[in-house]
Parts: structure tokens; C-alpha cells; sequence
């Protein structure tokens, strides 16, 4: 900051009295050229310098909002000092135009003098201290930062836990972990409510790189403390990675973890991804739970301020991979998943790290990317306020706020310069943050260095100070160590006589956010059950059909519709599925491109298919609720898994091999028989320019939604083909063989079911396989 002898500007003003709102240099000398210097690159990033007058109109206006809305807290905060100093301020800056460079200079550095010495004195911030976390990142994208096998290809162990005892008004740190944990790497800190119990994540070195499938990789685990440091402990333990520790209000502790088995669809072989999602923890008995039965990645619990989890689910059932990392909620015992705001749009590459905003119903969140590590710009959404559009289906922008409009959404637009981390709201107006002025590491933006954050203070009036920054390591996850209101405990509501069931109530399914195509009522839903890779973690290997990376699934069976439109039926718990509704033609007017699934014992409603947010169930007695649950009608051999050569082949044989046998003599060339081509046959290769299919890719019908009445069988060629004036004399398709051919066009017309070589193998004969050990 300016030194004393710099606050005289002849024939000005006489500065002695701001002298006592300066912090002395006996006091912080160091920490005053940090934040001085931190000024200073404040300023460059937004491309000014601090003497400019723009830097010095933007940093007036910044304060008077911050003394404003100070003055509006209860009780208010005594800035009578403040405001005199910045009325003076002002005064002086009318006459900055004949000021030289270093009298602008000293000008600016005494506006943020008063407005950091007024943001300290925010009660919500003063004089407590921060706990936060010290942690070097493996750089690649945000799937890699969580797994400890990764920290083995580069010596980058290090960090820890540590408490800022005085921010923004010192440096001096403690040190919580005081050497206690080998030689490793830290991740995700949380706080209990009663601020009495630390909770982070530590993963220890291997002495060399394992392989990936060793019983030697090494694993995040969870560790406790108490606040100041003593009984360390350690939480889990085996061989997968658990991390984001997040405290709930019943006293369990939920998490992220590997455990639930399974792999990403879209990966490199130099890098086995498992997927980790939503697990629960009981703290007394150690017994783990899982609650997300999702077949990809999930980040980042935290507690709502109505006792619910908000966290990330990436989502990308027949849709692109590098996208849709939406705020999902779900009950603490893993019912009522659901999303909150982002499965739909690519203008926000992903969401990270939801927290509540005390005193509000608004969430605050990261806006990131998905091919860089965890980090971007700060975003708040109104839960209340979520909407699709109408016209097409995606997320609306009216609900959220950007708090950090300076920082671009990473990946979507481009890639910021910049970037937040680790929110920990304070209020509306005002944050903790993580924050770094170099540019957002990870594949994507072809950065490898892992740009360190400091921790700051941040108020949506634009103002930031720099509380604590080591250049040598990311400082990240600042919380406050002070107790806070304990969210309500939600009961559970699992009903244990369903056995290892769910019920699912649809109000109307001829409700939609979209319209749905005129004269097609909805009768049936069919239900699909997408299975999670195994086997082997590489992208399309083995490939399972035309389109790209995409999952392999079995058809349950169908359930009816109502003439009303609703449905009342049972469902396998713990299963990922998803639901097509069905006219009467057995084609799909409408496809979920998401997953659902059911706790044992849960009873979930739905008022529509993919209805409007928001949307209330009709006020009236449902037909389907008026009978037993209906119970799933299985569908056709070779379904379960989806095998082609005992689901579509056959109908081939009886109906289209004899002119498309590929004899010389044959009417077509076209040949439709089950000769083994590549991986697949020679009837699956030539039925491709006749197919339409969703993927990750260029190929797809469409890409974030489902449009109704485009679905596989309504999009393709071959029914269309199969009915024109060529074939309708010689094809006489029967009901059953007209239900195999839509119902393969409308399951995204696949070749296997499983992700096993030996298993489709063997389907390839026209063997029938079982389903899959993990699903």
C-alpha cells in the first residue's frame, strides 16, 4: 500500500487523515505488497492499469456500493470513518484529469485502501478464521484430479490442510496436518455444521507408477480431524478412490467414490477413467452406501439449504461426451434425483461445486469445462426460476446470474485468462473464493502448469481482495471456521416391502415441455436399462454399433398407458433406466437421453413426459392409480441384452434374405444376411444407410434433446422402405416382426448388448448372453 509519505499531493489535499485506515507496515508489510501487487494485476487482467482514471472511477463506484450495502445489514456496520475518507476520495478524483502518473496511482491505492479496510469489516468475514486446503493437481481434465493413480505420473505430491488465522489481515497460517500423513496428495475439504470436525480426502504415493490394475494403485481415502488438528483419523480405506467428503444433517457423510464399478464411454487407453458417483457413509458403524446408481461421473455434494444433496452428474446417454455436467439434487438417502439446471445447453460447458447461499434460495456454482481441470466462472441459479424452452427444449438462461461476467464460460465460448474456484458463499453479495490470474489449466486449453489460486474475498459489486496466496501451490476451499445452521433432516420415506422394487406414478404422458405430434396418444412406455462399461476402458472398444461411444442397454419390457395419459408401475431398484413413450404404432414419439433410477422401496411421481419445471400433477383421480402397479411386460427375444443377431436377424431371414441373399441371380445387390463383416454381420453393415441413431458425433438426429416425433424408427428409412410400393407386396411383416424392427430403430439400432469380447462373440453366433454382473 501507499506509504505515508506518499498520501501528500501539493497544492491538493493534505491525506493525514487517512492514515489511520492504512494497514501499518509493522503490522503486515508483506501482505501489504501482495495485495498491492494483487491490485495491480486486478487491474491488467480487465486491460488497465491502476493509475488509469477508468481503474479509478470503476474502484469508486465498487466502494460506494460495498459502504452502501454494508450500511443495509443488520445491525449495520459502523463505516462512518469509511464513508468520510471515500466522499474526500471523490472529491479529489474530480481532478483527476490533471493528475501525473504517480499521484493517480496513490489515488487508487487509497480508494481500495477503504474499501478493503470496509470489506473487513463485514461481520461475515471479521476476525474469523479460514480453513482451507493446499493441493497440486494432476492437469488433464476434471475426471483425473480425483484419482489417485493419476498423481503417480508426475512427482507433484504436496499440500495439506491449514487455518488462516487473521484474513485479510495477516499471513499466518497453522498447519492442521503437522506432518502426521505420508508423502502425497490432498483433495475436497469440508466442514461440519457444528465447525467441530475437518473432512478432506488424502491419497499416498506409490514408490513407482503401478499399473492401473494392480492391487499396488493407490486411492484418494476419506480422513477426519478435529478443528484443531487432533485425532486425526482415517475414514475408508481399499482400492477406490472416495473423495468430497460432505457432511449431512442426519450425521452420515456423503461422498464420491469408484465404487459403484464401472468406466467412462468415451476414454484413451492411457487412461483408465472409472466412474465414481453419489455414496453415503455411516460414521458409526463404517457401513458405505451407495445412492447413485448413475452409470458416469458425479462431483462435488453439498447439503441444500432444504436438507437436500446438490451435486454434478455428467450425463451423456447417446449425446456428446463433452458436454452436460448439470446441478442434480437428490434426497440424502438417494431418492428424488433430479435435475436442477443444466442437462440441457451447451452454453455452459459444465457445472461445478454447487453450494447453497445462506439466507437464500439460490445456488451458487463454477461454470467449467469438461477437457480442463475444475474452475472457471462464478454463476448463481434460482432453482424456482429454472425453465426449458419451448421450441427447443434447452436450459433457459433467465434464472441464472454471472457474477463473474469478466471470466468467459471455459470450453463453450473459448477459455478464460482467469479463473474462480471453490466457491463458499457468504451471503448474495458476498463470497470466499478460490481465484487465480492465469489461465485455466487442462488438455483443452493446451496448459499444462497447474496455475495456483489464492484465496479471496469477492462481493457481486465487483470488489476483490486477496486474503491469502502461496504461488508454489493452489490455496483452495475456503470455508469459515464458525459454526452454522444445520439444514433439516429429510426422513426417508423407503418403503422396505417392495423388496428390491420402485414404484413410478406418470400423471399425464401426453405432457410435455415440447408439443408433442398431433394424433399420436401416447399407450405404452417402454423402459431400457443402460448398463455401465466394463471390461475394458477404452473408447469404442469393442464398438457396440453405428454410433459413437455410446452405451450398451437392455429393453426391460413396456408398461400401458392410460386413456388419460398416465401410468402407475413397478421398476427395478438400483438400475439406470430410461423411458420412451409409445403410440399406437409402437413407435417412440418421445426418449429420455438421461437416466433415471429407484432406491428400493421409493415411490417417485412424474406429471409428464419431460414436462416444464415446475409443471403441478392434475387435481384428479389417475386411472392407473386406481388398479395394482402395473408390472413390466418383457419384450422380444434378444433384448436382454440387446443382441441384433436374435432380435432383427431373424425377421431378415424370414422375410428379406431370399432377394437379398447376395446370390449373382439375387434382384438386389443389397445383401441382409448374418455373414460375420468386421465386427459385425453382413446385413448390419448394409442396413446402416438405411438407420438414423443418437451419438456423441456428426451422424446424430440431434444433439442436447430428444425433439418428439423424431425418435429412430420415425427418422430412418427402413420402415418407409419396407412399405413403399417395392416391397409392400413381398414383405409381409407381421405384428410381432414389425415390433422387432421399431422397437431396434428406437434403442438406437446397436448390434451388442454387452461390452464383453468373449460375450459378443458369442452373440455374434446367436448365442444368447445373461446381463452383466455389474449394472
Amino acid at each position: 500500500m501507499t506509504p505515508r509519505s506518499a498520501l501528500i499531493v501539493p497544492g491538493v489535499f493534505a491525506f493525514a487523515w487517512l492514515a489511520p485506515l492504512l494497514f501499518s507496515a509493522a503490522r503486515g508489510g508483506s501482505l501489504d505488497k501482495l495485495v498491492e501487487a494483487d491490485w495491480a494485476a486486478q487491474e491488467r487482467r480487465l486491460g488497465r492499469t491502476p493509475d488509469s482514471p477508468e481503474a479509478i472511477r470503476a474502484a469508486l463506484d465498487r466502494a460506494g456500493d460495498l459502504l452502501d450495502d454494508l450500511a443495509r445489514l443488520d445491525p449495520p456496520v459502523d463505516l462512518a470513518a469509511e464513508r468520510a475518507s471515500l466522499r474526500r476520495l471523490r472529491e479529489e478524483a474530480s481532478e483527476v484529469a490533471s493528475f501525473g502518473e504517480e499521484e493517480r496511482l496513490g489515488l487508487y491505492h487509497r480508494i481500495r485502501t477503504v474499501t478493503r479496510q470496509a470489506a473487513l469489516k463485514n461481520p461475515l468475514l471479521a476476525a474469523k478464521p479460514i480453513v482451507f486446503l493446499q493441493r497440486r493437481r494432476f492437469i488433464s481434465q476434471m475426471l483425473h484430479e480425483y484419482l489417485g493413480y493419476f498423481y503417480d505420473y508426475e512427482d507433484i505430491a504436496g499440500g495439506g490442510v491449514y487455518l488462516l488465522e487473521e484474513p485479510g489481515r495477516s499471513l499466518k497460517t497453522r498447519d492442521l496436518i503437522r506432518g502426521r500423513l505420508p508423502n502425497g496428495n490432498y483433495t475436497t475439504l469440508a466442514l461440519s455444521c457444528d465447525a467441530k470436525t475437518i473432512y478432506f480426502a488424502f491419497c499416498q504415493r506409490a514408490p513407482k507408477k503401478p499399473d492401473y490394475y494392480s492391487p499396488e494403485r493407490r486411492c484418494f481415502h476419506l480422513f477426519a480431524m478435529d478443528a484443531d488438528g487432533a485425532n486425526l483419523r482415517q475414514l475408508t480405506d481399499g482400492p477406490n478412490d472416495d473423495f468430497d467428503p460432505c457432511p449431512l444433517p442426519d450425521g452420515g457423510l456423503a461422498f464420491m467414490s469408484t465404487r459403484r464399478g464401472g468406466f467412462g464411454r468415451c476414454h484413451n487407453p492411457w487412461e483408465p477413467l472409472p466412474s465414481y458417483t453419489l455414496h453415503r457413509l455411516d460414521l458409526t458403524t463404517g457401513q458405505v452406501r451407495t445412492l447413485s446408481f448413475h452409470e458416469t461421473n458425479e462431483w462435488h455434494p453439498s447439503v441444500l439449504a432444504d436438507g437436500r444433496i446438490a451435486y454434478i452428474r455428467w450425463d451423456y446417454v447417446d449425446r456428446s461426451a463433452a458436454n452436460y455436467h448439470g446441478v442434480w439434487v437428490s434426497n440424502p438417502d438417494g431418492t428424488g434425483a433430479q435435475i436442477l439446471f443444466g442437462n440441457y445447453t451447451e452454453r455452459i460447458n459444465a457445472c461445478y461445486q454447487p453450494r447453497a447461499i445462506p439466507g437464500s434460495r439460490r445456488v451458487c456454482f463454477v461454470a467449467g469445462a469438461h477437457h480442463a481441470v475444475v474452475g472457471g466462472s462464478l454463476v448463481i441459479v434460482d432453482p424456482a426460476a429454472t425453465s426449458l424452452d419451448p421450441k427447443t427444449g434447452q436450459d433457459r438462461f433467465d434464472s441464472i446470474e454471472r457474477l463473474t461476467p469478466e471470466v468467459c464460460f471455459p470450453e463453450a465460448p473459448g477459455w478464460p485468462k482467469s479463473y474462480f474456484h471453490s466457491p463458499w458463499p457468504l451471503s448474495e453479495n458476498y463470497y470466499l473464493v478460490s481465484f487465480s490470474f492465469r489461465p485455466l489449466p487442462g488438455m483443452g486449453p493446451g496448459v499444462k502448469a497447474d496455475n495456483p489460486t489464492g484465496l479471496y474475498y469477492l462481493d457481486r459489486f465487483g470488489n476483490l481482495e486477496l486474503l491469502y496466496r502461496d504461488d508454489a501451490v493452489s490455496s483452495m476451499y475456503p470455508i469459515p471456521l464458525e459454526p452454522r445452521p444445520v439444514p433439516p433432516v429429510i426422513p426417508s420415506t423407503l418403503e422396505p416391502g417392495m423388496g428390491d422394487e420402485g414404484e413410478l406414478v406418470l400423471s399425464n404422458a401426453q405432457t410435455s415441455s415440447m408439443s408433442l405430434p398431433a394424433g399420436r396418444r401416447i399407450t405404452a412406455m417402454r423402459i431400457f436399462q443402460v448398463l455401465p462399461k466394463t471390461e475394458t476402458h477404452v473408447a469404442n472398444q469393442p464398438r457396440l454399433g453405428y454410433a459413437n461411444a455410446e452405451s450398451a442397454r437392455m429393453f426391460l419390457g413396456t408398461v400401458p398407458v392410460e386413456p388419460d395419459g398416465s401410468a402407475y408401475f413397478r421398476v427395478p431398484a438400483r438400475k439406470p433406466v430410461y423411458f420412451q413413450a409409445v403410440d399406437a404404432s409402437g413407435r417412440a414419439v418421445q426418449t429420455m437421453r438421461s437416466v433415471a433410477y429407484l432406491q428400493p422401496g421409493e415411490r417417485r411421481s412424474c406429471v409428464g413426459c419431460h414436462e416444464r419445471p415446475g409443471t403441478a400433477p392434475p387435481q384428479r383421480q389417475l386411472l392407473a392409480t386406481t388398479r395394482a402397479a402395473s408390472t413390466i411386460a418383457p419384450g422380444p427375444d434378444g433384448t436382454q441384452p440387446f443382441s441384433y443377431p436374435r432380435l432383427v436377424q431373424p425377421v431378415l431371414d424370414r422375410q428379406c434374405v431370399r432377394c437379398h441373399d447376395g446370390a449373382s441371380n439375387a434382384p438386389s445387390r443389397l445383401m441382409l444376411t448374418s455373414e460375420p463383416a468386421g465386427s459385425f454381420s453382413r446385413s448390419y453393415e448394409s442396413l446402416k444407410p438405411f438407420v438414423r441413431w443418437y451419438e456423441w458425433g456428426g451422424a446424430s438426429i440431434s444433439q442436447v434433446v430428444t425433439l418428439p416425433g423424431h425418435g429412430g424408427a420415425d427418422e430412418s428409412r427402413l420402415l418407409k422402405v419396407l412399405d413403399d410400393k417395392d416391397h409392400k407386396d413381398q414383405v409381409r411383416l407381421t405384428e410381432g416382426d414389425r415390433e422387432r424392427l421399431v422397437l431396434w430403430l428406437d434403442a438406437n439400432a446397436s448390434f451388442y448388448g454387452t461390452y464383453s469380447q468373449p460375450a459378443q462373440t458369442a452373440q455374434r453366433r446367436g448365442e444368447a448372453m445373461p446381463p452383466p454382473r455389474v449394472q
